[in-house]
């Protein structure tokens, strides 16, 4: 058998991946099988704030997965995370150094991606050695507002599964997202990732593995066979099983703030998000589009983590001078933990202007807060706005906005803070608005933008896949298609759009006026099992039963009450 396949019958530059040891798909006598899919989990290390779902949520959920293991008689499970897994760009280290995701060539860039991956680990990958009585009993009564509450977090309980399902193989595979995409510029870090997270020692990945990525970026199946043992492996940018029937990519190619426009050069073809899925031109550009550095890495590491990071450091210190406004300073330091929850970003700054404007209006030693709140968003929003990298990364609409906003901001600095505050925020809404289009409410794609997703083009549905899969914009969402029957089908015409949304903390409007915290998620599962017929020569009675569906969950609790 191929280490990869690709044929005539597969989609155009489609590559099939099967780990050894595990069936083929086309297999009519494969075994029991069942394959869950995450996606936007957003691990981080915790310094701009505790995004992950909680312990008890994770324990439960890989709960679920065991439960159903034991009731179908599982014999391989598929655990696909679709992208954005763990994230390097929502923490404090860029501006804690200065050296941004954008700056790689920096020697801090490749220490700030060590320092990064090393607290997601502590946080999501180690048991909880915190536990007993006493811990308890503190946790109960004091706000801990570290990532580490989560403990034992995601990975601890991906890695336990392998120890609870003895009798069953298991294929863990991550997909590439904007924001874990910074782990491919350090071989490092990507190596810690894939042996203190997912549990992959490097000298145990296989020779498929290996050869289906090196094929995939580099056109070379023998382009990791030839490197170091301890040449980490790129993650794959898109995954597909016939049998299952799903095709599965993280979704920010079709995001033009999150991927970059790349111009035709030097015989390499261009491209950009008009152009839509081209396997062909990805791969000759080695994925650029998708490696180098982003827009959206300005706002979600230089704009918001920075002001994050800042105006803790600064309230912290102002605790020590003032301690009577302990009990204010804490409150505001856990809303800025939260400002990432927010969606769309303008809402963060929105939350936070607001606060602004109830410190100003209660007055007293208050206004000292008061005032390093307004100063570091405005600062950060100056610095943002000054960056070359900003504009050169953003699309034009974006960059004429940029520019427009920095007159503005400069005409109205010398006169008034309230109305430059307004400024910041009205900016930041109407970059929103330019994101999802001026006359559309959601970021939802239309049904025409549906059909030319990669699983329903003509050559993708011949081949069986019915279900295109991705994350990426944190909205959950299905929608069912309609095509005419392929040439090859097997009489099955059910197509489905499935976004999985993001797996963590949100916060939400409560009634009047107020905020809560509320945990959510979401994962897929396909059941690809065997005929429950015995004997019999009709077709339909040896047909291999097939079912999918969505578990979607919503959480709360006192702690997320608490945080």
């Amino acid at each position: 058998m191929n280490e990869y396949r690709t044929d005539k019958n597969f989609p155009k530059d489609f590559l099939v991946f099967q780990e050894a040891g595990f069936s083929d798909p086309d297999d009519p006598n494969r075994p029991n099988r069942l394959c869950v899919c995450f996606s936007d989990v957003h691990f981080t290390d915790g310094t701009v704030g505790n995004q992950s779902a909680e312990t008890v949520v994770w324990k439960n959920v890989f709960g679920r997965i065991k439960e159903l293991c034991r009731q179908h008689d599982i014999r391989e499970l598929y655990l696909l995370l679709a992208g954005d897994v763990v994230d390097m760009i929502r923490t404090a280290q860029w501006a804690k150094t200065g050296v941004y995701p954008w700056e790689r060539d920096n020697p801090q860039f490749r220490e700030n991606l060590q320092e990064i991956i090393q607290g997601i680990i502590e946080n999501h990958s180690k048991p909880d050695t915190r536990s007993g009585f006493f811990r308890q009993l503190k946790r109960l009564f004091v706000a801990d507002h570290s990532e580490t509450a989560t403990k034992p977090g995601f990975f601890y309980w991906l890695n336990q599964l392998s120890k609870d399902l003895k009798n069953v193989r298991i294929q863990k595979l991550v997909l590439l997202g904007n924001h874990d995409k910074e782990m491919l510029a350090d071989n490092a870090t990507l190596k810690k990732f894939y042996e203190e997270c997912l549990g992959q020692p490097l000298p145990a990945l296989s020779v498929n593995y290996k050869q289906w990525i090196g094929q995939m970026y580099f056109s070379n199946p023998d382009h990791y066979l030839t490197n170091s043992p301890d040449t980490a492996p790129w993650l794959p940018f898109y995954w597909g099983d016939r049998g299952f029937r799903l095709f599965v990519t993280h979704g920010q190619w079709r995001d033009e703030d999150n991927c970059r426009v790349i111009k035709a050069k030097s015989g390499l073809p261009g491209w950009k998000v008009s152009d839509g899925w081209d396997l062909a031109a990805w791969q000759k550009l080695r994925y650029s589009p998708f490696t180098e550095p982003c827009f959206g890495d300005t706002v979600a590491a230089g704009l918001l983590a920075g002001f994050i990071f800042h105006t803790k450091a600064q309230l912290q210190d102002l605790i020590k001078n003032e301690p009577g406004l302990h009990d204010e300073i804490e409150r505001l330091l856990r809303i800025l933990d939260e400002l990432d929850l927010y969606r769309p970003t303008y809402l963060a700054v929105g939350r936070i202007i607001e606060e602004t404007w109830r410190l100003r209006k209660k007055g007293g030693l208050l206004i000292q807060a008061n005032e390093i709140i307004e100063k570091q968003l405005r600062s950060s929003m100056y610095q943002w706005l000054s960056w070359d990298f900003t504009r050169q990364s953003a699309r034009s609409l974006f960059r004429v906005a940029i520019m427009s906003a920095r007159i503005l901001l400069a005409a109205i600095k010398p006169f008034s803070v309230r109305l430059e505050l307004g400024a910041i925020y009205l900016m930041m809404r109407a970059l929103s608005k330019l994101k999802i289009g001026l006359v559309s409410f959601s970021d939802a794609p239309s049904y025409r933008e549906i059909k030319s997703f990669p699983a329903f083009l003509p050559e993708y549905r011949n081949y069986g896949f019915r279900i295109h899969s991705e994350g990426h914009t944190h909205i959950s969402l299905q929608e069912e298609l309609y095509f005419p029957e392929p040439a090859h089908s097997l009489n099955h015409k059910s197509y489905t759009y499935i976004n999985l949304g993001a797996w963590r903390d949100q916060i939400v409007n409560a009634k009047k006026g107020k905020y809560r915290r509320r945990g959510i998620g979401r994962a897929l599962f396909i059941l690809d099992l065997v005929s429950e017929a015995k004997s019999g020569d009709d077709a339909k009675d040896r047909e291999r039963r097939y079912n999918y569906w969505i578990e979607d969950i919503t959480s709360w609790g006192d702690n997320l009450d608490r945080l």
